[in-house]
């Protein structure tokens, strides 16, 4: 978290030297094959990953989430399509809150949604709440060991709902009050918390789970800002070049 938040503010402690920001950032280290501002790019991005898991006979998979809003564009046509003719080892993950960007995701949709849309391509897909996370974790795991078990790639379709706007900016002006309220009351970890003290937990113990998240924060908070600033120079390193370059 220290140096993903050290990248987020553009530092040289960051994951990605502080030239990655949080729409760029990637860490191979972990797996993490790199975001990026197009919308559905990492589709494929994760189609050639699996490809790759494939070929080195991995047990390996790849996990790709993406929002209801990229089902409308072509990568994700490509990538399932491709992903199903050679049985890759990938997860879909489709995020679904409603909404792309400050637009009704129904109004945009022909059709039945993105399941239908997956089987019809030949990847088995299933619905599940996404606002659940005991429900979201058992689908996951059983998909995994589907895909683990060479069956080829899977899509689960998780529905959520979308607390606050696309952007910090974004003031929801377009969208009915009566819906952020549902969605602040459906909220995963109030949900995840009530279902805990329901079957035992102290709410001490919720507590001092809280706390020690947030101490996690303020040290990444911290880490991030005592961080130095990368110096000017470094703009011309880790960069990929094809031959000596003109400047101006």
């Amino acid at each position: 978290m220290r140096r993903m938040m050290a990248e987020v503010f553009g530092r040289r402690d960051g994951t990605n030297s502080g030239k990655g920001g949080s729409m760029h950032i990637a860490d191979f280290s972990v797996g993490m094959l790199g975001a990026n501002g197009i919308v559905g790019a990492g589709m494929a991005i994760a189609c050639g990953a699996a490809q790759a898991l494939k070929l080195q006979r991995k047990r390996n998979i790849v996990t790709c989430f993406f929002g209801d809003g990229a089902v409308n564009r072509g990568p994700f046509l490509e990538a399932l399509n491709w992903a199903c003719l050679y049985k890759l080892p990938v997860l879909f993950v489709c995020e679904d809150n409603r909404w792309s960007s400050t637009s009704s995701t129904g109004e945009l949709t022909a059709g039945a949604g993105v399941v239908a849309r997956s089987v019809a391509l030949g990847v088995p897909a299933e619905s599940v709440d996404g606002n659940d996370v005991e429900a979201v974790s058992e689908l996951a795991q059983r998909l995994v060991r589907e895909i683990r078990g060479g069956e080829g790639p899977r899509l689960m379709h998780a529905l959520t709902r979308r607390m606050r706007g696309h952007l910090s900016s974004d003031k929801q002006t377009y969208r009915d009050p009566v819906d952020i309220e549902i969605a602040t009351k459906e909220e995963p970890m109030q949900r995840a918390r009530k279902r805990l003290l329901e079957r035992g937990a102290s709410q001490a113990q919720i507590d001092c789970v809280d706390a020690e998240v947030s101490q996690e924060l303020q040290e990444a908070l911290a880490f991030a800002e005592a961080s130095p600033m990368p110096q000017p120079i470094e703009a011309f390193a880790e960069v990929q070049t094809l031959g000596e370059g003109t400047w101006y």
